[in-house]
């Protein structure tokens, strides 16, 4: 494949010597205007810029081709001898000095289209100063071989170095642009009359300075620059020099005519004068082209990224009046009651405060409709030359903020649940283990009531403490075992339930420590109240529950104002049992978490009781609610227990 490529390169490069060949003889063949004594000693020599142009593409080694080219013109054209000491210097030092040329150029990085005025600049430098070394050499070796009088070397150096620069200014650049001339004349095309009017412009400017009696005055000539300049704002380098290349030919034609035209040599200095003009106007119009393309497609480019930034983005002045604004910007603070307004960025960020180059901070944002939202603002000082202010992103963190909290609520239940389960399996360990203990307890208490009957009748209170006693330890007894089951598999026990029976056993239970607390309880059941069928030992744990804390809350108020009140109604099936109090209520905070576990406003509490009550009457199809403030001015709990356990 490698020798492929080698072979394919060679044919391409012998290719392109022969054509370098023959354009060349055909152009030397077609300038030899005006030579001193039938030497390549021309006013114009554009196989000099045909010679640069092949030597910047394909290298300085193919020099010795160049060389060739000059013997075979000086053979072809000149009729010259092909053994003549004198032409074969002449050749290889044409070849030798446009090759070191090429090498300087290719070495500078100026081996490449002209796009800026320091690259053309260097070019004219550096073409004019070896254009000037190949002439006076080839002079000086034309000279010695006694071709050429001594008397006229310098004159015939000048007429050299004129006629290979100007061919050098005219050629060269444009033939390092032939990559690019179907897009020079796909805009030709677009813009055809303009080219027709350039080119009637040229055609009047030399009717002007050749086609009138003021054609023997050179300073006419300069008429052609207004031409030149229109074409050279309007097309850059390439449409100039080859404006300049055109004048060129014209001038060469016109020239044939010795007696109505000037001395082609004298044009010719003036002809310099414009390439070289024309070269360095086209490469700076260029160059400017070039600088607004760029600018232009950054300009697109990052409208496109503001457009697509998800982030507000403002740019904004030194007074701090908002400049410019992404459609992000438009959608996230609104717009504007007065579009015309200079809006500042403080009315839109309050707390930004813009010191140092850039930085960070978290404040809040406020809409053109007034609403705050939380941000994260970064911003960055705008350098020269796009003006003292500020870049501003802005990034609305609402969703992210929602996030989070959602997160730490999820987390916070998943702790709640996961202490609940915890709490769950010790309560259903420690339902076991005390289950047998409050037994025995109990079949204690009843052997001790046996054991104290004597002693009853000398005081009474013995035998109804005994009794009262034995009577919580059988109740404390069911709870557990119900708790155990309950904990175990969610088995309960069903029953019919008498709810005034219930609510007053509730009441005698609380009724010492009701009246220690110098708290009236007053228990309310509806006669229309049916029974319903459910586990007792469960219905009590909750409305034990519920009056305990009711009682908790009131000691938080003065005697004459403590009061309880247990209350029961029907309602489309269903019991509804009210715990009011007197006590201060509760507050927003508490009202968030209050059935989640271990939520409490007692300092010694546990936060169990309303979560453990609450799963109790939910698990058999009811319901546990509250209400902020009840009817005796504190919290009122309402217990909705289905008739019949679902």
């Amino acid at each position: 494949m490698t020798r492929g490529l080698r072979q394919a390169a060679t044919s391409r490069n012998v290719g392109a010597a022969a054509v370098y060949l023959t354009s060349y003889l055909l152009l030397d063949w077609l300038s030899y205007v005006q030579p001193v004594l039938k030497l390549g000693i021309t006013p114009w020599n554009p196989p000099a810029g045909l010679t640069l142009a092949y030597l910047l593409v394909f290298g300085p080694r193919w020099f010795g081709v160049t060389a060739v080219a000059a013997l075979l013109s000086d053979v072809l054209v000149r009729g010259h001898s092909p053994i003549s000491p004198t032409v074969l210097a002449c050749s290889l030092w044409i070849g030798l000095g446009y090759g070191v040329l090429a090498a300087v150029l290719r070495r500078w990085k100026l081996a490449q289209p002209i796009r800026g005025a320091a690259h053309a600049a260097w070019f004219v430098g550096l073409a004019a100063c070896t254009s000037a070394v190949v002439a006076a050499g080839y002079v000086a070796i034309v000279a010695a071989g006694g071709e050429l009088p001594r008397a006229d070397a310098m004159g015939s150096i000048a007429r050299y170095w004129v006629g290979d620069l100007t061919a050098i200014l005219t050629l060269t650049p444009l033939l390092m642009y032939l990559p690019a001339w179907r897009e020079g004349l796909r805009l030709a095309a677009g813009r055809s009359w303009e080219v027709v009017a350039q080119l009637v412009a040229v055609a009047i400017a030399l009717w002007i300075a050749f086609g009138t009696s003021a054609t023997d005055e050179l300073r006419i000539f300069y008429l052609l620059f207004v031409p030149v300049i229109w074409i050279s704002l309007r097309w850059g380098l390439q449409g100039t020099m080859l404006a300049a290349l055109c004048i060129q030919v014209a001038l060469v034609i016109l020239a044939q005519d010795e007696a109505h035209s000037p001395p082609l040599i004298d044009l010719q200095f003036l002809m310099l004068t414009m390439s070289a003009t024309a070269l360095l106007l086209g490469a700076v119009i260029t160059e400017r082209s070039d600088v607004l393309r760029r600018i232009a497609r950054s300009e697109a480019q990052q409208r496109a990224l503001l457009a697509m930034a998800p982030d507000a983005v403002l740019a904004i002045d030194r007074a701090g009046r908002i400049r410019s604004a992404n459609p992000a910007a438009h959608k996230l603070f609104g717009e504007p009651d007065d579009p015309g307004a200079h809006v500042s960025a403080q009315s839109l960020l309050p707390a930004l405060a813009l010191h140092g180059e850039e930085g960070r901070a978290a404040i809040d944002g406020r809409r053109h409709d007034g609403t705050t939202f939380p941000s994260e603002v970064a911003w960055a000082k705008l350098d020269a030359p796009a003006g003292e202010g500020f870049l501003i992103t802005v990034r609305d963190v609402s969703e992210r903020r929602r996030a989070q909290e959602a997160l730490r609520a999820r987390e916070t239940a998943l702790a709640r649940a996961m202490r609940f389960a915890v709490a769950g399996e010790l309560a259903s360990a420690l339902a076991h283990e005390l289950n047998q203990p409050m037994t025995a307890v109990v079949s204690y208490l009843r052997s001790l009531a046996t054991l104290t009957e004597p002693y009853v009748a000398q005081d009474e209170r013995i035998g109804s403490t005994l009794g009262k006693t034995t009577q919580e330890a059988i109740r404390a007894a069911k709870v557990l075992r119900r708790l155990r089951d309950f904990y175990r598999g969610g088995t309960s026990k069903r029953e019919s339930v008498d709810v005034a029976e219930l609510c007053g056993a509730i009441a005698t239970a609380f009724e010492a420590r009701a009246r220690r607390a110098s708290t009236e309880l007053v228990v309310r059941v509806d006669p229309a109240v049916a029974p319903v069928q459910w586990d007792t030992t469960q219905l009590e744990i909750v409305l034990h529950n519920l009056v305990g804390n009711s009682l908790d809350a009131v000691m938080q108020r003065e005697p004459p104002r403590r009061r309880i009140e247990l209350c029961a109604e029907s309602s489309e099936g269903s019991v509804l049992f009210h715990v009011s109090d007197s006590g201060p209520g509760l507050s927003a905070d508490v009202l968030a978490h209050l059935f989640e576990p271990f939520t409490t406003t007692k300092s010694g509490g546990m936060g169990l009781g309303l979560a453990i009550s609450r799963s109790l009457v939910r698990a058999r199809g009811g319901d546990l609610l509250h209400e902020l403030r009840g009817k005796l001015g504190g919290a009122t709990f309402t217990a909705r227990i289905p008739c019949k356990e679902q």
